[in-house]
């Protein structure tokens, strides 16, 4: 069994794509959420540069997968160079061997790779054929989407709501997620 530790902005990211991998995963990979107590702009502390190295080596992780939000799309190289300059300045403290996932403005953009997994679930019908990763704040929409509905929307529910999620769809409509999978699928062998 291979571990690989997850860090991310928010526990609720981490445990999102803890749920999400798990279903490819599961009988290969064990999934450890490192570095709980930090959120978001907490991650460009140098504090966890002494912390992080301790957690992956006391869990005997592989290598770490770093999920950010860039906020922002792809094309703005200055957001995009400085969260590839983080994760490779922080990475340089544990092995040199993680993976970033790199949610192009957050991690929701993910949910609308499958669309009609949230359409079932929040009982509501939106079409969404676009590559997710230009949908700018796709956080709002989902709730703008469910804002009438008696279920609504919550960054709170992703990590049941990434349980249900297909990786296969949300693979075959997010390029950054197949790009991601791919590196992925590489560390693991």
């Amino acid at each position: 069994m291979i571990k690989v530790g997850l860090v991310g902005e928010d526990p609720n990211d981490t445990l999102s794509i803890k749920n999400l991998l798990e279903q490819r995963y599961k009988a290969k990979v064990k999934f450890y959420q490192l570095a709980k107590r930090i959120k978001g702009f907490q991650l460009d502390n140098p504090k966890i540069r002494k912390s992080l190295p301790i957690e992956f080596a006391d869990k005997k992780c592989k290598f770490i997968v770093y999920i950010r939000d860039l906020d922002a799309f792809k094309s703005e190289d200055t957001k995009l160079r400085a969260k590839v300059k983080w994760f490779k300045d922080l990475d340089a403290f544990v092995n040199k061997e993680g993976v970033l996932l790199l949610n192009i403005w957050e991690l929701e953009a993910l949910i609308l790779g499958d669309i009609d997994t949230f359409n079932k679930l929040y009982n509501v019908n939106h079409k969404f054929t676009k590559d997710p990763m230009f949908q700018k704040e796709p956080k709002e929409l989902l709730k703008k989407i469910t804002a009438k509905e008696k279920k609504q929307y919550k960054e709170n529910n992703c990590p049941k709501l990434f349980e249900h999620l297909d990786i296969d769809q949300i693979e075959n409509k997010c390029k950054f997620f197949k790009n991601f999978l791919q590196e992925f699928d590489a560390k693991i062998g």
